[in-house]
């Protein structure tokens, strides 16, 4: 198959975001976030979360020095953004798709990695604005319930 086999189909699947219901779409690209954050994320992300021993704060802090990410710690012990300046999504880098709607993909993806390291689903990840969407970067709101 060519690039421009590929180029197409991409651009369908893009199509296709755009048209799912909201829960649909979280529910396909959850799974597309596993398989993205098991390349590597996952990780590197667990790694600091052992170096730091567990605390929220720290974790945060030192995401700052992983580098193409940073956060803010907004409430100590409770709300996090994270923020990436750039769009690293290979499947806009590479594959061209430039809906908003791939963005929930990067939101499942903190969901899932955070599920993996802090061991508990008692968080809420939020999507604040994202390049495709026509915000300067990429910010996602992590609170702690």
């Amino acid at each position: 198959m060519d690039q421009i086999f590929y180029k197409e189909w991409f651009q369908g699947f893009a199509k296709g975001l755009d048209v799912l219901e909201a829960d649909s779409r979280s529910c396909l690209l959850k799974q597309c976030a596993k398989k993205c954050a098991d390349t590597g994320v996952l990780e590197m992300y667990q790694k600091l979360h052992e170096e730091v021993k567990e605390d929220c704060d720290a974790f945060y802090t030192r995401i700052n020095e992983l580098g193409g990410v940073r956060s803010e710690i907004i409430v100590p012990d409770k709300v996090y953004h994270i923020i990436f300046p750039a769009c690293v999504c290979d499947l806009h880098t590479t594959a061209g798709i430039n809906t908003p709607n791939l963005c929930e993909c990067s939101r499942q993806s903190i969901i899932y990695v955070g599920e993996k390291i802090w061991g508990t689903t008692d968080f809420e990840v939020q999507c604040l604005g994202t390049i495709l969407s026509g915000a300067k970067e990429c910010t996602f709101k992590v609170t702690f319930k």
